[in-house]
């Protein structure tokens, strides 16, 4: 199996009822897609309840059968989708892919 991390920011300079829209915005659009591709195994979202200066607002952990899965994930038509919606949503990004 591969699991498949990402830690979203989105920009700073929002307000805090922004911020709350926008975050429940991008993971109801990220829950859209285990319906929309079939090579997902398990996927989860969740809003970060924390904060700190280097702290993620957003994850996504997900897993493939293989890499071959996690590529045509990120192949798939929505899931290219949704990473061109969301580029100026949230702008940081940091991912891990690894064997499990």
């Amino acid at each position: 199996m591969v699991r498949h991390i990402v830690f979203f920011r989105i920009l700073d300079e929002l307000s805090e009822e922004n911020r709350s829209e926008l975050l429940n915005t991008v993971k109801l659009k990220l829950e859209e897609l285990p319906a929309l591709i079939p090579q997902i195994r398990s996927f989860e979202a969740g809003i970060n309840i924390t904060t700190g200066p280097g702290a993620a607002h957003l994850s996504l952990m997900s897993e493939f059968d293989d890499i071959k899965a996690l590529e045509a994930y990120q192949d798939h038509p929505a899931h290219k989708a949704f990473v061109a919606w969301n580029r100026d949503k949230c702008p940081k990004m940091a991912v891990v892919d690894y064997l499990h």
